[in-house]
């Protein structure tokens, strides 16, 4: 699944890249490493207005959940479920982006775990999601889909990645609430002890 992703790109690299307004320029979050599990916020682009960057958090707090509602089983949404799952089946048409320029996995290998930073070659693009708002406040989830490409050998346990696209007209689409295919010819580097550029 999709727990951790960055965005490192200035607020004017990304507000050029997706043709939109930055809503909050002075806490444009930036970060080496989001971590799902921190309900971090994080720039997202919804179907109410394609042309505006919102600073949303991660992890999904449905309208009618109690406050003490624990987000971190929705901080991903498998695309193949979305509409039996009670926190997703009724916002399907509450679409978003989550505009990051890499995410990242572990593969395991032989009893260890390696990290590798998941993206497409520095540049930005999104990941597809929906969104619910709860007592006023926005949140979303991440859609995974099953593995493909690399991601089959780098996500080798649970064989899943997040919906990705990194085409404007591919993410409008998508936004529209179009069915799209989505782009898995990512690039991986290996970090931690050994790095490098493995695929």
């Amino acid at each position: 699944m999709c727990f951790h992703s960055k965005q490192t790109k200035k607020a004017k690299e990304v507000s050029n890249r997706f043709e939109a307004e930055i809503e909050d320029i002075d806490n444009f979050p930036i970060s080496e490493h989001f971590v799902g599990f921190e309900y971090p916020k994080t720039p997202i682009i919804t179907n109410e207005n394609i042309q505006l960057v919102q600073n949303v958090s991660w992890g999904l707090h449905p309208h009618w959940a109690p406050d003490d509602w624990n987000r971190n089983y929705t901080l991903n949404a498998r695309i193949e479920t979305l509409a039996e799952k009670p926190s997703f089946k009724n916002i399907q048409d509450n679409r978003c982006i989550i505009i990051v320029d890499g995410f990242y996995e572990w593969q395991h290998y032989y009893g260890q775990k390696v990290k590798y930073e998941i993206g497409n070659k520095n540049e930005l693009f999104a990941l597809a999601g929906l969104y619910d708002e709860h007592d006023g406040v926005k949140s979303y989830t991440i859609i995974t889909t099953e593995a493909q490409g690399i991601m089959k050998e780098i996500h080798n346990t649970k064989l899943r990645m997040p919906y990705a696209f990194t085409e404007l007209d591919k993410m409008h689409s998508w936004l529209q609430g179009n069915q799209v295919d989505n782009f898995y010819d990512f690039t991986a580097i290996q970090l931690d002890d050994k790095q490098g550029v493995l695929f």
